[in-house]
């Protein structure tokens, strides 16, 4: 822990991230400076070991939502047009999760397996048509997102920028943290603050503060991450085509192809 806090000393972070924030963000510089010796070195990758250790399939069920998720694709360009965020899902009624997740699971694979009958018809007469089979009343809460904005290339930035930026987002979220009384939250692991912006019990500008902590603090995890790899001089396409296969990966078709 004392050398996770040394190695991030610079950001001053200590009083807006808890401890396991400060060991995470710390091991990710470290894996990035074993990576980066790998590739300098010449190590080859045995993708097969790292994919035997993973249970990673193309198309895979998350809890949270009622389709299936599609497995996160790599990239080869900047300019990708796919590079751009686009999600659409339904989220799981909490009278289906309050069923255990067996019948969960059978919940998600009836809609999954429906769904192509039912997706140019109204929605209401697919959600009765799986309400009717799982005896339950349903409307799930229809989950859509999608962003026009490109990726921000690492490489355009400065390790000075970047630090600026750091501070900034840290007193950003100080402050905002202190004027809306949410102080005591600061430490507090994301996985909590998640929590609470689903709690019914609170209400919505309660909820809202919540998600603003969590946009505040992901900000700043990612900006470290940056600095580090520029700092580190992390070379472009560092990552093996095998190496992303083996960790899960898919090809984007679009970008891929040429290599």
């Amino acid at each position: 822990m004392s050398e996770a806090i040394a190695g991030l000393s610079r950001f001053s972070l200590r009083d807006v991230l808890n401890n396991d924030e400060i060991v995470i963000m710390y091991r990710h510089k470290t894996t990035l400076g074993v990576v980066k010796q790998w590739a300098d070195s010449g190590v080859k990758i045995d993708a097969d070991a790292i994919r035997a250790g993973l249970d990673r399939r193309e198309r895979y069920f998350v809890p949270q939502y009622v389709m299936k998720v599609n497995t996160p694709r790599y990239h080869t360009k900047q300019e990708c047009e796919f590079l751009r965020a686009r999600f659409e899902n339904f989220e799981t009624p909490p009278e289906i999760e309050q069923l255990g997740p067996d019948k969960l699971s059978e919940f998600q694979e009836f809609c999954e397996r429906e769904w192509p009958q039912y997706k140019d018809k109204p929605i209401d007469i697919f959600w009765a048509h799986v309400g009717s089979q799982f005896r339950v009343s349903i409307s799930p809460k229809e989950v859509s997102y999608n962003s026009q904005e490109g990726p921000e290339s690492v490489q355009d930035r400065s390790e000075a920028e970047l630090l600026e930026e750091v501070h900034r987002e840290a007193d950003g979220l100080r402050e905002y943290a202190k004027s809306n009384g949410l102080g005591g939250y600061l430490y507090a692991p994301p996985k909590q603050l998640y929590s609470l912006t689903k709690d019914p019990a609170l209400d919505v500008a309660r909820k809202q503060g919540f998600i603003e902590l969590l946009k505040f603090k992901k900000a700043i995890k990612m900006l470290v991450f940056n600095f580090h790899h520029i700092e580190l001089k992390m070379p472009e396409g560092l990552l093996s085509d095998e190496l992303l296969a083996a960790l899960g990966f898919l090809p984007c078709k679009a970008c891929c192809s040429a290599r």
